[in-house]
């Protein structure tokens, strides 16, 4: 769970385009921008510190991402971040992910079955170390090796879009502790579902595997709500 806002979030320099939308997504899904609100550049410049071009860039980039909307001559406004888009978002990510696990079963190597049971086990690490940041960055590296196995450049670029919201949700509200125990053992049957070459159950564990991270995150976001 993350801290609460202060009256201000100023950008440590340099302030690149990334730090900026980094720090809106993080404030978009705290709620500090309410649904529908109008995001007004003077006053995102007073908030983060930065001048014009890069908030008008992060507000670009958000756009891609789903979480803004940008009218000409209107500025922008913040899309509602409620169960709905969460679904939506997951769901393109079930038509999407588990094609990409059958297609890295089909084709993949001693090699990459090695490099997936490293990652695994560093994931492993970092929850017991109770290590929030560790386990994201840990379950986001396992899922990019299996992309990487055979990738499709486009879809990754899409996929992640849609990751750093994701991400920015987890850092908010974290996993029920069974949805963690869950994700280990989801991991290591799709890792042994891709050393036998077995495709189709692959493709099968990572579609079980979204639809509980979605489950969870819609959980925990009615829990918050409640």
């Amino acid at each position: 769970m993350r801290g609460t806002l202060t009256a201000s979030r100023s950008i440590v320099s340099p302030p690149g385009y990334s730090r900026v939308r980094d720090a809106i997504r993080d404030d978009i899904v705290d709620g500090y921008f309410g649904d529908e609100s109008r995001l007004v550049i003077s006053a995102l410049c007073e908030r983060y510190g930065v001048t014009a071009p890069p908030i008008r860039e992060a507000l670009n980039q958000l756009e891609v991402e789903g979480l803004v909307v940008l009218h000409a001559n209107r500025g922008a406004r913040v899309r509602a971040i409620d169960e709905t888009f969460v679904t939506e978002i997951f769901d393109i990510r079930i038509m999407v992910e588990p094609e990409m696990v059958w297609r890295a079963a089909s084709v993949a190597t001693v090699e990459d079955v090695r490099d997936l049971d490293a990652l695994q086990a560093k994931f492993e690490a970092a929850v017991i170390a109770k290590d929030p940041q560790a386990v994201s960055n840990c379950n986001r590296n396992f899922h990019l090796r299996v992309y990487d196995i055979k990738p499709n450049r486009e879809v990754t670029r899409i996929l992640g879009h849609q990751d750093a919201l994701i991400r920015t949700l987890r850092n908010r509200y974290g996993y029920l502790a069974e949805r963690v125990e869950e994700i280990i053992a989801e991991h290591r049957a799709l890792v042994r579902a891709i050393e036998a070459r077995d495709a189709d159950q692959a493709r099968a564990i990572e579609r079980t595997h979204i639809e509980h991270s979605l489950a969870d995150i819609l959980r925990l976001m009615r829990s918050a709500k409640a």
